[in-house]
């Protein structure tokens, strides 16, 4: 299994109703497993109390907080948290009772062995049309670049670090589905890789999915970039 060590990094806008006990419960999984280093939260020009509260927490227990007081973004969220990272390996995830945390030592186990790990979300109880366009953009993925992955948007993953830092470094274009597209360079670049199924629940409240109305943008959009990120794979 070797002695990687590998640091949490969690994106966080808006969630006050449920940041406490995310926070207590990552700490719970840190303390029963070695290879973690140092828990991150990305906080994202939140205006609920979400910011205040994660404040007062960090005066309690060990995290390491990166707040902003405007809207960054999920992508900008996630190159900050890699970017502030000290370990060999990052795991990244939104927080929101999206996940069970639990499952953080399913994917923990595939490294150092893997590159890249990939918590593929089962038994899903989201919209019907997210799920469809996940099963269908998985099979475009495969049949435009030849890389297979069963949920290659997924936001709950390990990268190592080297490797991420280097595909960061050249430009990205799908900030929808930015996950996808590190998925496709991280794979292209024949890294060892694995997915891990996970649970997945929808959000409680209203979602923060992209809105039925956009998605056709999205998808005339991420078949444009589709060439362009070819082009850069390839070039």
């Amino acid at each position: 299994m070797g002695n990687c060590k590998i640091d949490l990094v969690f994106n966080a806008y808006n969630e006050i109703d449920s940041i406490e006990t995310d926070i207590k419960n990552i700490l719970k999984i840190k303390e029963n497993n070695n290879k973690i280093n140092k828990i991150f939260v990305i906080e994202d020009g939140s205006n609920d109390g979400t910011s205040e509260k994660l404040k007062e927490l960090s005066k309690i227990y060990e995290i390491n907080l990166s707040q902003s007081k405007s809207r960054r973004g999920y992508s900008k969220a996630l190159l900050t948290g890699i970017s502030i990272c000290e370990s060999e390996f990052v795991f990244f995830s939104d927080l929101g009772g999206k996940f069970d945390w639990n499952d953080i030592y399913k994917l923990i186990e595939k490294i150092p062995a893997n590159d890249l790990v990939i918590g593929k979300r089962k038994d899903r109880n989201d919209q019907f049309y997210r799920r469809l366009l996940t099963f269908l953009y998985s099979k475009y993925i495969l049949y435009f670049y030849g890389i297979k992955s069963s949920d290659p948007d997924s936001g709950f993953r390990i990268y190592r670090k080297k490797l991420i830092l280097e595909i960061l470094q050249d430009e990205l274009f799908n900030k929808h589905l930015l996950n996808s597209e590190l998925t496709i360079k991280c794979m292209s670049k024949n890294c060892a890789y694995v997915e891990v199924s996970i649970k997945y629940f929808k959000r409680k409240g209203s979602s923060r999915g992209l809105p039925l109305k956009t998605i056709p943008n999205v998808i005339i959009s991420t078949i444009k970039n589709s060439f362009k990120i070819r082009r850069q794979i390839n070039g």
